[in-house]
C-alpha cells in the first residue's frame, strides 16, 4: 500500500473506532478524489482489519493503526498478538534535579533524554532524518527529527508562533547548509522579512541572495480558479477562461527544498468556499503528494481558536497528515501561557505532554524543565 493510501487506510480505522458511519466516511474519502470503488475498498480492509485486531484483544488506540506500528502489540499472521519490541517512556517533567541526577525512566532505566540519546531510538528505515533546528524541539522526538517526505500539519491560534517557528526552522537549516522555501498565501514576504530581521536579527534576504531560501508570496484565489476550471474541464462543464498552469496542483519552486512551510491552508480554504468545498479537498490531497515527492520535510499551518479543540476545518488535513503539532495560548487567570504539543506523529516516538516556550530575542525558545499548571 503506498504512503497516501495508507494515511487514508490509518484515518478510515480511526474514524470507525469513533462510532462515525461508513456512509459519511465514504463521502469524506470521495472528497479527497479517490474513486468511490477504491474508498469502499479502503473501508471494508479497514473494518477487517479492526475486527482482526479486536479477536487479538487489542485496545481501540492500538487497532486504529495510526500508532500501532510504535506502540502496539503487533498482530501476527496466525491472530496473536505479539508484544512491542521497544517501551515507550511516560509524560513526565524534567525539574531541577535532573542536573544532579536524571530521573529514570521506569521502562528502560534510562532518563528521558538518554532514552532519546541511544539505541533505544526507532529505527528510521531507508528515509534520511532532517533536524527541524528550532530550539529543543529536536529532543522531543526520538529520531531527533523528522523524516524527509513527511508533511506535518501545524495548528494554532493568532499570534501562537506558527509564522516565527516556520522560518527559524528555514532560516537556521540555509546556515547549515539545507534549502528551504516559505511559502505566503496570507502576509507580504518583504515585511515578513523585515518582521524577522527586527525582532531576532534573521538575514533572510542575505540567505535569498545566496539561494540558500526563498520567500515566495501566492495567491491562493488563483489557485481555487485554476483548479475549479481544471476539474470543471474533465468533468466536461463550462467554465470561464483563465490563466493556464502546466502544473496547477503543484507550486513552482526555485530549487529542490529540503525544508517547505505553507502558510496558510485556512487561506487556501477561503478561498475555495465561493464553489464549495470539494475543489479544496481534492486540490489537498494533491499538494500533499506534490510535496512529498520533493523528499523535504514540509509543514502546512492552520489557524485555529487559541486553545483548540479542533485542528482543521475538513479533517482533510488531518487524514493527510504524517504528524499534527499544536501551538496553544492558553489563559491562566488574567495571563496566557505558551504551549506547543506533539499530538500526532507516525514515523516516531515523541514526548507526549504540553511543553511550555516563548518568543525571544532569538525566536522561539522551549523549555523541557517546566510543566504547564493549569486550573480550570
Amino acid at each position: 500500500m503506498d504512503s497516501q493510501n495508507k494515511r487514508l487506510s490509518d484515518a478510515t480505522k480511526s474514524l470507525l473506532e469513533s462510532g462515525i458511519s461508513e456512509k459519511d466516511i465514504l463521502s469524506s474519502l470521495t472528497d479527497t478524489g479517490l474513486l468511490e470503488k477504491d474508498a469502499l475498498g479502503i473501508i471494508e480492509k479497514s473494518r477487517h482489519e479492526i475486527e482482526e485486531r479486536k479477536k487479538a484483544g487489542a485496545s481501540p488506540a492500538e487497532r486504529t493503526g495510526l500508532f500501532g506500528k510504535i506502540f502496539g502489540p503487533r498482530v501476527q499472521k496466525n491472530g496473536s498478538a505479539k508484544p512491542p519490541e521497544k517501551n515507550i517512556p511516560p509524560a513526565r517533567d524534567f525539574g531541577e534535579s535532573e542536573k544532579k541526577e536524571k530521573p529514570k525512566n521506569v521502562f528502560s532505566g534510562k532518563s528521558f533524554h538518554e532514552y532519546l540519546e541511544t539505541e533505544e531510538r526507532q529505527p528510521s528505515g531507508s528515509r534520511e532524518i532532517l533536524p527541524i533546528r528550532v530550539s529543543d524541539f529536536d529532543r522531543l522526538i526520538s529520531k531527533g527529527g523528522l523524516n524527509r517526505g513527511d508533511t506535518i500539519l501545524i495548528s494554532g491560534g493568532c499570534g501562537t508562533g506558527k509564522t516565527t517557528f516556520g522560518l527559524q526552522s528555514i532560516y537556521n537549516g540555509a546556515l547549515n547548509g539545507e534549502k528551504g522555501v516559505y511559502l505566503t498565501l496570507e502576509e507580504s514576504p518583504q515585511k515578513m522579512k523585515e518582521n524577522m530581521k527586527q525582532n531576532f536579527g534573521w538575514d533572510i534576504e542575505a540567505l535569498e541572495r545566496e539561494g540558500k531560501l526563498a520567500v515566495i508570496k501566492i495567491d491562493p484565489l488563483t489557485i481555487a480558479r485554476a483548479v475549479e476550471a481544471t476539474l470543471a474541464k474533465e468533468r466536461g462543464g463550462l467554465y470561464l477562461e483563465s490563466e493556464q498552469f502546466d502544473l496547477p496542483f503543484q507550486f513552482d519552486l526555485p530549487f529542490r527544498p529540503d525544508r517547505v512551510v505553507v502558510d496558510s491552508l485556512s487561506a487556501l480554504s477561503i478561498a475555495f468556499m465561493e464553489n464549495g468545498q470539494k475543489g479544496y479537498r481534492q486540490y489537498l490531497r494533491h499538494l500533499f503528494e506534490t510535496l512529498e515527492k520533493y523528499n523535504s520535510v514540509n509543514f502546512v499551518f492552520w489557524e485555529t481558536e487559541q486553545d483548540p479543540r479542533v485542528y482543521s476545518r475538513s479533517g482533510t488535513e488531518e487524514f493527510l497528515a504524517d504528524g499534527v503539532i499544536v501551538f496553544y495560548n492558553i489563559q491562566i487567570h488574567n495571563i496566557r501561557q505558551r504551549a506547543l504539543e506533539i499530538l500526532k506523529l507516525r514515523s516516531s516516538n515523541h514526548l507526549r505532554k504540553l511543553m511550555p516556550y516563548r518568543i525571544g530575542e532569538h525566536g522561539i525558545e522551549i523549555f523541557t524543565n517546566q510543566e504547564i499548571f493549569r486550573e480550570d
